[in-house]
C-alpha cells in the first residue's frame, strides 16, 4: 500500500464548506474550541436546584422560589430554598446540586427531601465536555456527523476543507458494454467494475469522472489516459493489469508518457496491479474480475486516495471472529473471501459464502470479507480469522 500511495501527491487547494454539507470532506485547518461546552453550569436532570453546601439531609424542607426551564435564568437560591429546574437549564446563583424530582415530595410551595444530597449531584459543569482552547479537529481529519455536531456546538457554521479529489474510472476490454446496451446472443458482457467503483467513490465524497470504456489496445488506452490525466487527480483503469498478451495496463501507461510499476501482491483475489503517474495524475490499474477489483481498490486505491487527501491510512486489520464451519484451501497467499455473520450461538460466527473472484452473488449476500493469512490451509469450526465488515473495508 505504501508503494502505491507513494505515486500520489497531496492536493493542496482548499475551499470553505457550509458545516451541514461538510460530512465526508477532509479538514484542511486546525479547529479549536473558542468557548467552553457546556457554556455554563447546568442541570443534568429535571428536579430542584439547591445550595447543598456541606450537604442536605433527608427530611429537610425547602421553600420553592422559582422555576427555570432551558434557555431561562433564575433567581438565586439559599440554603433553605430551591428552584424548580429542567434538564439543560442554567443553575441559578448559589446552587451547587440538583435533586431529582423523584427524590422529593412536593408539598404546596415547598419540597421535602427523600434522601440526603451532596454538592455536585446531577450538575454538568461549565467546560466539562469541551474546555475552551481544545483542539477539535486537525488537518487530514475526514469529517462525519459526529464532528459536525461538535463544531456546531461551538457556533461554527463553515469549515475549510480540501477540495474534492477528482477520480476518473476507465474500463478496458473488447467484451464490455454498459448495462442496458448488451446485444442479445452476442459475446458482450455488462461492465460491472465502473459502476461499482463509482458507487464507492461517490460515497467517499469524491468527484467521479466517467472515463467510459475503451477496447484492448495500448494506443487507445494511452490516448484516454492522457486526456483524463490533466483534469483528474487519479485515473483508475480496470482490466489488463496482469502480464498476458491481452493485458495492456502497464504498456499503455508507458505509451501515454507515464511511469510506474507492476505490483505482484501476495493477495487473492487481486494479485496483479499497476501503479504510477501519468500527466498530472496518479494512476492505478486494477484487475478485471469484480471481486479482485474491489479488494485491490480497498487496499491500494484507498491508500492512494488518503494520500491525495492528506490524511493517514493504515492497512485494515479487521477483528477476530470464529469460523462457523470447516474450511480448507491451498495456502500461499493472503486471501479475502466474502463471508456472512451467523448469529444464535454464544457469539457471532463467520460462514464463508464465496471463493472465486468473478462471482457477484456471494458478495451481495455477505456481510464483509474473511481474511485468511498466507499460511492458512484448513480451519475447524471455532478457529478465529480476521473479519472486515464492508462498512469499514469499503469506505475511506
Amino acid at each position: 500500500m505504501a508503494r502505491a500511495a507513494a505515486w500520489a501527491f497531496p492536493v493542496s487547494s482548499v475551499e470553505t464548506a457550509p458545516l451541514p454539507l461538510s460530512g465526508g470532506r477532509v479538514l484542511a485547518q486546525t479547529v479549536r474550541a473558542t468557548r467552553a461546552c457546556p457554556p455554563f453550569d447546568q442541570s443534568a436532570m429535571d428536579g430542584y436546584a439547591v445550595a447543598a453546601g456541606a450537604g442536605l439531609t433527608r427530611g429537610m424542607r425547602l421553600r420553592v422560589t422559582g422555576r427555570i426551564a432551558a434557555g431561562q435564568e433564575g433567581t438565586a437560591v439559599t440554603t433553605d430554598t430551591a428552584a424548580r429546574i429542567f434538564t439543560g437549564a442554567p443553575l441559578p446563583h448559589g446552587a451547587d446540586a440538583v435533586v431529582m424530582q423523584e427524590h422529593v415530595e412536593r408539598l404546596g410551595d415547598a419540597v421535602v427531601l427523600a434522601r440526603s444530597i451532596e454538592p455536585g449531584e446531577h450538575v454538568r459543569r461549565r467546560g466539562e465536555d469541551v474546555p475552551a482552547g481544545r483542539i477539535l479537529g486537525s488537518p487530514g481529519l475526514r469529517l462525519d456527523a459526529r464532528h459536525v455536531a461538535l463544531f456546531a456546538a461551538q457556533d461554527i457554521d463553515s469549515v475549510v476543507v480540501r477540495r474534492r479529489i477528482r477520480v476518473a474510472i476507465l474500463s478496458t476490454g473488447d467484451e464490455l458494454c454498459d448495462a442496458g446496451d448488451i446485444s442479445l446472443g452476442g459475446p458482450s458482457i455488462p461492465d460491472t467494475n465502473r459502476p461499482m467503483l463509482a458507487a464507492l467513490l461517490t460515497r467517499a465524497g469524491v468527484e467521479v469522472v466517467d472515463g467510459g470504456q475503451v477496447r484492448d489496445d495500448p494506443d487507445t488506452i494511452a490516448e484516454a489516459l492522457v486526456a483524463l490525466s490533466w483534469t483528474c487527480d487519479l485515473v483508475v483503469t480496470t482490466g489488463g493489469a496482469s502480464v498476458g498478451e491481452e493485458d495492456h495496463a502497464a504498456r499503455s501507461l508507458i505509451v501515454a508518457g507515464g511511469e510506474g510499476e507492476t505490483l505482484k501482491l501476495g493477495l487473492k483475489p487481486g494479485k496483479p496491479a499497476v501503479v504510477g503517474r501519468v500527466g498530472g495524475a496518479a494512476y492505478l490499474g486494477l484487475p478485471g474480475n469484480p471481486v479482485s477489483a474491489l479488494v485491490s481498490w480497498s487496499l491500494l486505491g484507498r491508500s492512494i486516495l488518503a494520500r491525495l487527501e492528506g490524511r493517514p491510512f493504515a492497512r485494515p486489520r479487521g477483528f477476530a471472529v470464529p469460523l462457523a464451519g470447516p474450511f480448507t484451501r491451498k495456502p500461499g497467499r493472503t486471501e479475502f473471501l466474502p463471508a456472512k455473520l451467523v448469529l444464535g450461538g454464544d457469539e457471532p460466527a463467520l460462514a464463508i459464502v464465496g471463493s472465486t473472484s468473478a462471482r457477484l452473488m456471494p458478495l451481495a449476500e455477505a456481510d464483509g470479507f474473511a481474511e485468511l493469512p498466507e499460511t492458512f490451509a484448513s480451519g475447524a469450526p471455532g478457529r478465529r480469522v480476521a473479519f472486515h465488515p464492508f462498512e469499514s473495508f469499503l469506505t475511506p
